[in-house]
């Protein structure tokens, strides 16, 4: 089964909790920028919600030239020590943020940090069938 972070739009207040629930989880700092989710209002209505949703399609493993995103134990994942910061993965898939420091890949790696914190309970991590 491949584990992926789901997310209710019904239920987002875009308050951004989770951003940087992710980037202290993951990178011991809180910078959204840093963070693996992006929440953010295209209007006052309308909001966007960016993360890795392990896709069946994996551009970005295809868009890498170094073989630093790879399917581990069913799961997409970077290998930050093969990643030099091209960002040829962004470029093919907005699901997918470089590093302001060092520019390495940052994806989604299904922690549930953000699921724990959100207040609204937006977010859910489910599974389905294997990646292709």
């Amino acid at each position: 089964m491949t584990k992926y972070l789901d997310l209710n739009p019904d239920r987002c207040t875009g308050c951004r909790i989770c951003e940087s629930t992710c980037s202290i989880t993951n990178e011991s700092v809180i910078n959204r920028a840093k963070s693996r989710i992006h929440i953010y209002r295209r209007d006052v209505l309308e909001l966007v919600q960016l993360y890795c949703d392990q896709c069946d399609e994996h551009v970005c493993i295809n868009a890498c030239p170094t073989g630093a995103i790879v399917i581990i134990n069913n799961q997409v994942r970077v290998k930050r020590s093969l990643c030099d910061g091209c960002g040829k993965c962004a470029e093919v898939c907005n699901k997918i943020f470089l590093s302001p420091v060092n520019n390495y890949a940052l994806m989604c790696n299904q922690c549930a940090a953000c699921v724990k914190t959100c207040p609204e309970g937006a977010l859910e991590i489910k599974e389905r069938e294997c990646l292709k």
